[in-house]
């Protein structure tokens, strides 16, 4: 456990403690907080003071499991004692922080179960989510990460523009092309330029780009032809780096030469509500004013909506980009999720509104790291216009 950056963050958000919880691997930010070596098979907690050593209630049978943490253990046996125990963790405490989402707004943090809620309530102690402190310590990225992540992003433009550049060249000799068979070359070039991906890239032709997360099929690949609407999702890291962190981005492409109006009309509704988000959020950094995830969310349903779309928008405006490319961090998020976690430096998300339907589905994905006093774009440049590839 790394204490000192744990009460670091503790600190930064007015924690007076965080009372850790797990059962068998039912809470994974416990997990990876303490990182033990052997997932115990009973229930054990940990209080952790905003200053000071932390303070443990473990099973006897596997206090073992504890003897590399830092602070004091208390352990138990029976249940009485585990109750006894528990009063003990909690002497004095007022209010501590736990893997709680009030009415289960948030599901990335909702870990502690309701009876354990229930009892350490039943004890006087007033339970707080801990949604800021997973985010401070889960969802932001540092320097190296940072850089790491331009790296794909570059990367990625440079394939999105490759991945086109196939489709013309097939179209154009005659040959046929399907959606597989361009997720087919991306993943060839994730492997010649040393990226990774945990998932396919979406790349979905006409229709199938009505579905936000379409999966094309190897086994009934879809033909893309002259006078198609395309949308390309890509989104990897650096490989063979623990430390990479994930770009993500979305492309809408015509296969000709005069996008139909149609469906520029659609993109543009997307293209709007994506650069409100971004100059609200800017303006917010800028002024050194809180702005928390849903707030970002509202301004770019807001344009959606005034465009009369508001029911073809059916996803959140953004995720937390981290290892991971869907992170435990705050999300752009007042549709799916009601997410209050403030966008603090070192955040790296997506901006990606989406408008889908009745003929094709438009989205444009940027990535955007918020630092002291000013947001950066990190996958520039930004699409304008559906792109012709004739």
């Amino acid at each position: 456990m790394d204490l000192q950056r744990v009460q670091e963050a503790m600190k930064y958000f007015g924690v007076e403690a965080w009372l850790l919880f797990d059962f068998r691997g039912s809470n994974p930010i416990a997990e990876a907080l303490t990182k033990l070596r052997q997932i115990p098979t009973r229930r054990w907690f940990c209080l952790i003071p905003a200053e000071g050593e932390p303070r443990w209630l473990v099973p006897r049978m596997e206090r073992n499991y504890f003897a590399e943490m830092p602070g004091t253990l208390i352990d138990y046996g029976s249940r009485s004692e585990l109750l006894e125990g528990l009063k003990t963790l909690l002497k004095d405490v007022r209010t501590v922080a736990a893997e709680y989402s009030p009415h289960a707004e948030l599901p990335t943090v909702s870990f502690m179960d309701a009876g354990t809620f229930e009892l350490v309530r039943s004890m006087g102690v007033e339970i707080v989510s801990s949604a800021d402190l997973v985010h401070w310590l889960f969802g932001r990225v540092d320097e190296e990460g940072l850089a790491l992540h331009r790296r794909a992003a570059t990367k990625l433009m440079k394939i999105k523009n490759e991945a086109f550049g196939f489709i013309v060249d097939r179209l154009v000799s005659g040959q046929r092309v399907t959606e597989w068979d361009v997720v087919e070359f991306i993943l060839q070039r994730f492997s010649e330029e040393r990226l990774t991906t945990d998932h396919a890239p979406i790349v979905a032709v006409m229709g199938n780009s009505v579905s936000p997360h379409y999966s094309p099929s190897r086994e009934r690949p879809v033909p893309i032809g002259w006078g198609d609407f395309l949308l390309l999702d890509i989104f990897a890291k650096v490989a063979d780096n623990p430390k990479a962190v994930y770009a993500d981005i979305t492309w809408c492409a015509y296969t000709g030469s005069t996008v139909p109006p149609r469906f520029e009309e659609q993109f543009e509704i997307v293209k709007e509500a994506r650069d409100a988000a971004i100059e609200f959020l800017k303006e917010r950094v800028e002024k050194g004013e809180p702005v928390r995830g849903f707030e970002v969310d509202d301004v770019a349903r807001k344009v959606v909506a005034l465009h009369g779309r508001a029911s073809d928008f059916i996803h959140r405006t953004g995720h937390n980009l981290s290892m991971e490319v869907h992170g435990l961090g705050v999300n752009l998020d007042n549709y799916e999720t009601h997410d209050t976690r403030l966008l603090v430096p070192g955040t790296l998300m997506t901006i990606e509104p989406g408008v889908y339907g009745p003929e094709i589905g438009t989205r444009t994905e940027i990535n955007v790291a918020i630092h002291e006093g000013h947001v950066e774009i990190t996958t520039l440049p930004l699409q304008e216009k559906i792109l012709p590839l004739l």
